[in-house]
């Protein structure tokens, strides 16, 4: 989905709350659409634009007096569509299609899009709230370096746990300013097509590239179109007490078996909170954990993430990342004006 909106104070009370609001703010336009509704869209593809963060498919239809409707579309990432099988050509100009989405809160002619059924019956992922993947199966891999994915079944377990995580007084005080912010008029728009911070980095169902030199293990992604790049130093014993602080932090790694662990300080301030719905602290600890699992088609993903003063303890979890040596970067760069589409009425 790509993926940066928090939605309702049912941040904390339920589950299924806490879920939407993580995804949402994850996904900064989620918080236009009204999830708890959808209708059906058929019709015939008129236009597509396969950009990032979002793509937008205009599709004509019908509306309920069966007078002819253009129905705009709001799609995922360009990343996650190729990391969750979404073929491009199969929504391209001239198709049939059957779109199940959520409609505008607004009322307007513009809907969010969650699956797609295709004229040949093939049934495919509009948005990662959808929970379906039509990827192909993973592929064995002979270590760590190679191309990976998260499982859609990961994003949606770690981003639910992580905003469950419990906070102290001065967390949720903080949590709660960041979704008083939001929530202020334009404040959706913070951290559009800017770079995430790790462990939120690392849970998007899309490409992740990793490559492992003699003194180096460099893992590259695109979230939303956002180009990041984080280097662990394998020749570093400990971490330097002058570590100029970056969004992806400073990287210190070591093999353990097989498994790289790596050690992460010195994630600079970012203007999209972290995992946990904080703002990025200058405190935070994280370790991570990489291991090829023993199917060989999948890495398993584990982290410990310890923010003092604000995490009532250090969270762990969980995730899983698919072999996937079918994808390629994508090339296509995170365009701010697409990111605003959906402030404005279409």
């Amino acid at each position: 989905m790509g993926n940066r909106a928090f939605v309702m104070a049912l941040l904390i009370t339920c589950a299924a709350g806490v879920l939407e609001s993580r995804t949402a703010f994850a996904h900064h336009s989620g918080v236009a659409y009204d999830r708890s509704r959808q209708l059906t869209i058929e019709g015939t593809v008129a236009s597509l634009s396969w950009t990032n963060p979002h793509i937008f498919m205009t599709i004509e239809t019908k509306g309920p007096d069966g007078a002819p409707l253009l129905q705009e579309v709001e799609v995922m990432s360009v990343a996650q569509a190729r990391g969750l099988g979404l073929r491009r050509e199969a929504i391209g100009p001239g198709a049939h299609v059957v779109v199940r989405a959520s409609p505008n809160r607004r009322g307007s002619g513009r809907a969010f899009g969650l699956e797609v059924t295709t004229s040949d019956g093939a049934v495919m992922p509009l948005s990662s709230f959808a929970r379906l993947s039509a990827a192909p199966p993973p592929a064995e891999a002979g270590g760590l370096a190679g191309r990976w994915a998260p499982s859609v079944e990961s994003f949606v377990s770690v981003v639910s746990a992580g905003a469950a995580a419990q906070l102290t007084e001065a967390g949720r005080a903080a949590r709660d300013e960041a979704l008083r912010q939001y929530m202020a008029p334009g404040g959706a728009g913070v951290g559009i097509c800017e770079p995430l911070a790790p462990p939120l980095l690392h849970v998007f169902p899309d490409l992740r590239t990793i490559e492992i030199a003699e003194k180096t293990v460099t893992i590259r992604s695109e979230t939303n179109g956002v180009q990041q790049e984080r280097v662990v130093h394998l020749d570093q014993a400990s971490q330097p007490a002058d570590s100029e602080p970056a969004v992806e932090g400073h990287s210190i790694g070591r093999w353990e078996g097989g498994a790289l662990v790596i050690d992460t300080v010195a994630l600079a301030p970012a203007r999209t909170p972290d995992l946990v719905l904080l703002p990025t602290q200058p405190g935070t600890h994280l370790i991570e954990k990489l291991a090829l699992a023993p199917d060989r088609r999948h890495l398993d993903y584990e982290f410990t993430l310890s923010i003092p003063g604000y995490l009532a303890g250090p969270v762990t979890l969980r995730a899983t990342w698919d072999h996937r040596p079918d994808l390629e970067p994508s090339g296509t760069a995170c365009d701010p004006d697409v990111a605003w589409r959906f402030l404005r009425e279409p």
